[in-house]
């Protein structure tokens, strides 16, 4: 069942569950497939990051340079720095000669001996601060279509935007959608990437559903942009023009370039 903002909990898009930390996003995949080196050594921002599966990846198992979560709900941030510690626990330290091992510790050590990161790390919301200690991931909670003390001052390399344009749409509605691309569009680097997972048109209208979230009802009525025939304008409008997609899995994965 939805909360408030289509906040599932432990929700990766695909099965099998966030919670098998040794199965790869097949969403990441596709993308490193489609775009070689879209991840490895970048600065990425994950928004609507739910409980860090796929921010974590993105560091641990794709190398990305450093990596920022945010979700709009407390709950799964608490849930993603739990996630983090545990895999970074398993991983042997890098050192100045060796990278680190990722999952070299089975799980058992971790559960025998505890963490060897600790979770709830101060959060700090800098490039320079992500980078400044291995691994290069941190996370806040906030809704990043509004201004925040948190915002980024650094641009970023990639914006995911996996699974959640749905619910930014029936939050804040048509104007907030478009207050939120073109918030992606300033937050991107010259050439960076902006990577949407399309939900159609008929997602929006099971999301009002009783057992889901019906609270959107009025909203849904209100709205006029469409993801299938709006989307791709009123980003080239902000600078981001389609670059790449795939139809791989269920919902189609756009990429967006900036100019």
């Amino acid at each position: 069942m939805a909360a408030h903002f289509g906040n599932y909990v432990d929700y990766s898009g695909a099965k099998p569950p966030a919670s098998a930390t040794h199965v790869r996003d097949p969403r990441l995949h596709i993308l490193a497939a489609t775009i070689p080196e879209i991840f490895a050594n970048k600065h990425i921002l994950d928004i609507g990051c739910n409980a860090g599966s796929v921010s974590i990846q993105l560091a641990l198992d794709f190398h990305a340079a450093a990596v920022t979560g945010v979700d709009i709900d407390p709950k799964l941030i608490v849930q993603a720095e739990k996630l983090l510690a545990l895999r970074a626990s398993r991983a042997t330290p890098p050192t100045s000669c060796d990278p680190p091992v990722v999952d070299y510790f089975p799980m058992s050590a971790v559960l025998t001996h505890g963490y060897r990161i600790e979770p709830h790390r101060k959060p700090v919301h800098t490039s320079s601060a992500a980078s400044a200690a291995w691994p290069r991931v941190t996370f806040f909670s906030a809704d990043w279509v509004l201004p925040s003390d948190q915002d980024a001052t650094d641009s970023y390399h990639v914006i995911l935007a996996l699974s959640v344009i749905k619910w930014i749409h029936l939050e804040h509605r048509d104007a907030g959608l478009t207050t939120f691309f073109a918030k992606c569009s300033s937050s991107l680097k010259p050439g960076g990437y902006l990577v949407i997972e399309l939900q159609t048109w008929d997602s929006y209208q099971k999301a009002i559903r009783p057992n889901h979230a019906p609270h959107f009802q009025e909203t849904l009525k209100e709205l006029r942009l469409r993801p299938e025939t709006s989307f791709d304008t009123l980003l080239a409008n902000h600078g981001l023009h389609l670059c790449a997609s795939s139809d791989a899995l269920p919902r189609r994965i756009n990429v967006y370039q900036k100019a």
